[in-house]
């Protein structure tokens, strides 16, 4: 019961706002890259509409938001505390109970955490590995925004089951090589094998265990393989057309 309660309450309980004036976050010219700075306008509203950005990483989080235009109209706010996980993403207030299409959703980039998860802070990472960690956090709104209430209550309660978990978020993993971010995941995940001295990596509940052998979160040399079989199937489909 303390188990399903703790996933109950980050999950139906996260204080996400759908007010209007969240919706939107004006970005700063100085954030954006020349290219983009010069396409500014058309960026902020094409990217951040109904977007809440975490200070000071706009730049990163339009260009992995610019991957996924499905979720355009998809209320997402981004917050940056102290939190134990480096980064999840979570339904917000009460729309875990809402019909598809008409849920928000929270992703919650942490600033503190335990010590020995502290080199794995968003700060940290390199412009390349904080693209790829957005665009896994943004599968996930995919995937939950193409579900059904029922089905999302699934999600919730299979938390509950590492197994299940190992087989969610690879497929997170697979959805974001889809959405173009293959190389950018893999630098995240180059990244923190190296700085933990780890070949498998189940994510912060599991830094103290071993992982040996459960490639929850895709190893480099596997996003690699799928980087490959997705650019092989797209060509064959340009070709087919």
């Amino acid at each position: 019961m303390k188990a399903l309660l703790k996933i109950l309450i980050p999950v139906i309980g996260g204080l996400v706002l759908s007010n209007p004036a969240f919706s939107q976050n004006s970005v700063p010219h100085e954030m954006l890259g020349s290219a983009q700075a010069d396409n500014y306008d058309s960026v902020r509203l094409s990217h951040a509409r109904h977007k809440l950005l975490p200070p000071g990483y706009e730049k990163e989080t339009l260009e992995a938001l610019s991957h996924f235009p499905e979720l355009k109209n998809v209320t997402i706010r981004f917050k940056i505390k102290k939190s134990f996980s480096t980064l999840k993403t979570r339904p917000g207030f009460f729309s875990a109970l809402m019909p598809k299409g008409h849920r928000s959703y929270i992703i919650v980039i942490s600033n503190k955490t335990i010590q020995k998860l502290m080199p794995l802070m968003f700060s940290h990472l390199s412009y390349e590995a904080r693209v790829g960690v957005i665009g896994h956090e943004l599968s996930h709104v995919v995937d939950l925004s193409g579900k059904s209430t029922w089905q999302c209550f699934k999600v919730l309660v299979g938390h509950l089951s590492a197994s299940y978990l190992d087989h969610f978020e690879y497929n997170t993993d697979m959805i974001c090589i889809r959405h173009g971010l293959g190389k950018d995941l893999e630098a995240w995940s180059s990244y923190i094998r190296n700085t933990m001295h780890t070949a498998f990596w189940r994510g912060s509940d599991y830094v103290n265990k071993n992982n040996a052998g459960h490639e929850r979160y895709m190893n480099p040399s596997t996003i690699e393989k799928n980087i490959g079989a997705t650019r092989q199937a797209g060509n064959s489909n340009a070709h087919n057309n």
